[in-house]
């Protein structure tokens, strides 16, 4: 197992120092995109209830925006309503090698989307989508790290028929879909086990 990387120690070590609240909440996101951070997984998209850690919205959203910037990741708010805050934390890099994989014809004649594929651009249409129909638009499983063939199937653009379920529903051969998610599941535990072990 490659070592944890020198930024996330740094941020461990001045974690609990900070005010309770702050800190619990700050292990929790470290906890919810650790597959992101070291599981291989494009993005994470997150629920923010309008009450948690004692917390504003507000203040959230700057943390996530601190931690964001220090873990070498980035962030969009998605989606708000009075009861949640959506915000997607992802690797640009991966993010754009999964849009690249995307066969020309079906991200604009199936999608719709611009011939651009750059991360932000793809995410902000996505959000206006979202904002528009007030419902999330399937195709942001190609920014959460899912396999394309996985998002495409459930949208109907393969035609692939269902195989089974791993926290999404995939399609045609099951192989490459279920190392993936073992992978972001080993991330969330090393993460865990990270939070507890001592200095």
């Amino acid at each position: 197992m490659t070592p944890m990387p020198n930024h996330l120690i740094h941020w461990k070590t001045q974690v609990d120092q900070l005010p309770t609240a702050v800190a619990e909440f700050e292990k929790w996101l470290f906890v919810s995109v650790a597959s992101v951070l070291f599981g291989g997984k494009a993005g994470e998209l997150l629920t923010l209830p309008t009450y948690q850690f004692g917390l504003s919205t507000g203040e959230r959203l700057a943390r996530v925006a601190l931690l964001a910037d220090l873990w070498g990741v980035s962030h969009r708010l998605m989606h708000q309503t009075a009861a949640s805050t959506k915000v997607i934390i992802y690797d640009e890099g991966a993010v754009h090698d999964v849009l690249m994989r995307v066969s020309l014809c079906i991200f604009t004649c199936e999608l719709n989307y611009a011939h651009g594929r750059k991360p932000a651009e793809f995410l902000a249409e996505v959000a206006r989508r979202w904002q528009e129909r007030d419902m999330i638009p399937h195709e942001i499983g190609l920014s959460l790290g899912y396999p394309i063939k996985d998002v495409l199937g459930f949208m109907g653009v393969l035609p692939l028929h269902c195989t089974g379920c791993c926290g999404w529903r995939i399609y045609g051969d099951p192989a490459a879909s279920l190392a993936m998610s073992r992978a972001f599941t080993a991330a969330n535990h090393r993460a865990i086990r990270f939070l507890h072990a001592q200095a």
